[in-house]
């Protein structure tokens, strides 16, 4: 809960300078709010057994909340940085002689990205906007549930994650990755759109890595919003 108290506290910081800048700037900058949903996965490689806990994985439901600051650098170009909470994991699904196991990885992370955006004007009616640039992530929360469906261990258990690179660690503290996306902002101001987050980083902890062993983030959002 403290955790996100502090986060809450830093999106009200950013979004009282965020509004500050858009004030002075005039129409060269404006800051916005949006939200919505994430499907997202945590992809294995370099490791035995890598296929088939991919072939096991399933999306996992999450959300995204994002406060965000435009500023025009150029004609119909913007940079775009951001606050984002972000709700991503993973899910993974088998079943074997009528006994299913589905865990699922619930990650909550906040994530700073920098995104360019270039506009391309639809006439009075708005601009479709395609974007893309680096994010960094930390990893502040997140719970292990297992659910086993059948047979003499039925049964559901939950269990708090842990993050950082040490033995017994679920995943890093920090991810970098880059984002994707494209969109449509209307001429009042409301926003349609989808983007696709990738890790670049290895968020398996170092202590637990044998060889080149790596799992890395995979987040489609789609999200609602409104820029001022």
């Amino acid at each position: 809960m403290k955790k996100i108290l502090l986060f809450g506290t830093a999106l009200a910081l950013s979004s009282s300078a965020l509004f500050a800048q858009n004030t002075m700037s005039g129409s060269d900058a404006r800051i916005g709010i949006k939200a919505g949903v994430n499907l997202s996965t945590i992809r294995a490689r370099g490791f035995d057994g890598a296929s088939a806990i991919n072939d096991a994985t399933k999306q996992n439901v999450g959300y995204n909340f994002t406060v965000f600051g435009d500023f025009g650098v150029g004609n119909n170009f913007f940079i775009q940085p951001g606050v984002s909470l972000q709700n991503k994991g993973t899910k993974l699904q088998n079943t074997t002689a009528g006994v299913t196991t589905e865990a699922t990885a619930n990650i909550m992370a906040v994530e700073v990205p920098v995104n360019a955006v270039f506009r391309i004007p639809t006439g009075n009616e708005g601009a479709i906007q395609i974007s893309a640039g680096p994010y960094i992530g930390f990893n502040i929360d997140g719970k292990a549930k297992t659910k086993i469906s059948g047979g003499a261990n039925s049964g559901t258990t939950e269990t708090d994650l842990k993050f950082g690179n040490d033995s017994g660690d679920n995943f890093t503290s920090t991810d970098f990755g880059a984002n994707f996306g494209v969109g449509y902002r209307m001429g009042n101001g409301f926003l349609l759109g989808a983007n696709y987050g990738m890790g670049l980083t290895n968020v398996q902890p170092k202590a637990e890595r044998s060889g080149d062993s790596k799992l890395a983030n995979r987040v489609w959002g789609f999200s609602l919003g409104y820029s001022f």
